[in-house]
This record gives structure tokens, C-alpha cells and sequence, in this order.
């Protein structure tokens, strides 16, 4: 049961949840382990988090995935943050860990790290965060082309065709020309608009290789993509504007930033027989799984 866990282990669990899409740099050097210092037995803390970042009824082997990429992004976090800087951040996951719904898929989460303790994504020695989003456009985007940083280079484009099937994969997000202005100049307060039309004055200035959007003029001022789609709570920054029925339809396309691994597109994978370390290297090709060694804090 999740209630038995300490206040203190919860709001470590939030770390995933809070930090998890984008990392920067790696952990510590290894050869065929990795070697970190031990605090506390941070496999207690996985199952919580696999409850929240992954639907139950996925299939095994993508539970296992899930597992080693959260394991992945729990030691690369915590190993860079002080135990006050968590709690400050967690304060509010605190309120909503006690979630009925775990109790029915705890259990299958709970086997799932079990089967792949220890293991954790390494590139060039180090371990990574284990990036993630829900559906892709078809395929994930490169690391390197979409965040501008060498630090991403082990996020490379892969094929995720299997995504179109994904119930998810197109989606509409509709608003009046009014309702449109208001929400641009409630999250855009500084941007200066005219009395043009609001859908002349949001220009897409650049794409990735793969559709999603870089850069997007708002008034007078450019911004991030990604940022812009969390702003206005659409899917993905893979998007075309249209006026539709009397409404501005952002038509996205994919789920979520779209780096690193395609939950939908691994679970069909699962589906076709793979086993999560294959799933992990069709959307890691170059990074390793690997064992920690972990060890205890000695003086």
C-alpha cells in the first residue's frame, strides 16, 4: 500500500514528475557498471513513479522500459539537487500522492522494477535521464537539432511510425479570435499586439527536421515552440493554424515534446514480442543499459 511510505520518500518520488522532460549533463564515469553513492535504497521510491508517468495497462515489457528510464532520470536528478532543494520543489506533490488508483496497478509496477534493478541508461560513461513523451509525429526528434546542446547528442531521431495508430496522434485545440487574444495576452503580458487580426500576428518562423516548432513570432516577440505550446496547454508544438467554423484550430499532431522515447510507439513494440532492452536500443541507439554498482557512503 502506498500509505505506508514516509512523508520524506513521497516527496522524493516527485522528482520525475517535476523534472523529468529535459536534462543537461551526466553523473559519474564507469566502465561496465557505474558507481554512485549510496543515501538510501532509491528502488522503494520507482513504483510510485512508474504509477504516475505510465497507463497500468501497458504491456510488461513496457513497464520494464518505463523502470530503467525512470530509474535513469531518479539518480541523474537527485544526484544534482540537495535534499532541501527536493523538498522545496515537492511541496505540492505531497498533496496529491495519495491516489486511490495506485492500489489497482502498484503490484505490476512493483514487478517491473524488481525484474530490472539497478539498470540505468549510460552514455559515454555517464547516466542520462530517461527522456520520454507520449506519442510521436512519427518520429522522435534529435537532441541535438531541437535543444542547440552537445549535451544532447544522445537523443538521436528514430522511426516511430507505429504512433499513427495512437489515439492521440492528431488532436484540435479551438479558439475564438477573442478567447485566443485574451490567452496570449494573459501569458504574454509584455508582448506588444495590434488591432490585426491575432492569427496574423502569431507567425511560425522555424521547424525541426521533423515538424515541431522551434521558434514562433507572438506580436512582437519570438519565442520558444515548446514554450508556447504549454502556454496555451496544446499537445505538442508539432501544430498547423487553421481558422475552422468561425474558430482558430491549433491542429497538433503527436503527444508531448517529442524527445527520447514514444511511450505509444514502445508498447506496440511490447506488443510485436520485443523485450524492453531491445525497445531501449530502437529508441536509444546510442546509449547502453547498464548496472549501478551502488556504494555505501564511507566517512
Amino acid at each position: 500500500m502506498i500509505m505506508k511510505y514516509p512523508v520524506r520518500m513521497i516527496m522524493v518520488v516527485g522528482v520525475l514528475i517535476l523534472f523529468l522532460p529535459l536534462g543537461l549533463t551526466g553523473l559519474v564515469s564507469g566502465r561496465e557498471a557505474v558507481v554512485l553513492q549510496k543515501k538510501t535504497d532509491r528502488e522503494i521510491y520507482l513504483p510510485m513513479i512508474l504509477c504516475e508517468e505510465i497507463p497500468g495497462d501497458y504491456e510488461e515489457e513496457m513497464l520494464k522500459v518505463q523502470a530503467v528510464l525512470a530509474r535513469s532520470s531518479l539518480y541523474f536528478y537527485t544526484e544534482q539537487k540537495t535534499e532541501e532543494e527536493l523538498e522545496k520543489k515537492l511541496e505540492n506533490f505531497k498533496k496529491n500522492i495519495k491516489n486511490a488508483r495506485y492500489q489497482k496497478i502498484y503490484q505490476r509496477m512493483e514487478q517491473a522494477v524488481k525484474v530490472t534493478r539497478g539498470q540505468v541508461l549510460v552514455w559515454q560513461g555517464k547516466v542520462c535521464p530517461g527522456i520520454f513523451h507520449r506519442v510521436s509525429s512519427g518520429a522522435t526528434r534529435d537532441g541535438m537539432e531541437a535543444l542547440q546542446g552537445i549535451s544532447y547528442a544522445f537523443l538521436t531521431s528514430v522511426d516511430s511510425r507505429q504512433d499513427a495508430g495512437a489515439e492521440e496522434y492528431l488532436k484540435g485545440h479551438y479558439f475564438t479570435l477573442e478567447s485566443l487574444r485574451q490567452r496570449i495576452e494573459e501569458e504574454y503580458p509584455d508582448v506588444q499586439l495590434t488591432d490585426e487580426p491575432i492569427t496574423d500576428q502569431i507567425i511560425i518562423e522555424k521547424r525541426d527536421s521533423q515538424e515541431y516548432i522551434l521558434e514562433i513570432r507572438v506580436g512582437d516577440k519570438t519565442v520558444p515552440g515548446e514554450e508556447f505550446r504549454r502556454k496555451l496547454e496544446l499537445s505538442s508544438c508539432n501544430f498547423t493554424i487553421q481558422t475552422f467554423d468561425k474558430k482558430i484550430r491549433f491542429l497538433c499532431k503527436g503527444s508531448g515534446h517529442g524527445l527520447g522515447l514514444s511511450q505509444y510507439g514502445g508498447n506496440e513494440l511490447a506488443k510485436q514480442g520485443k523485450t524492453y532492452r531491445q525497445i531501449l536500443s530502437v529508441y536509444f541507439p546510442d546509449v547502453q543499459c547498464k548496472n549501478i554498482t551502488v556504494l555505501d557512503n564511507a566517512g
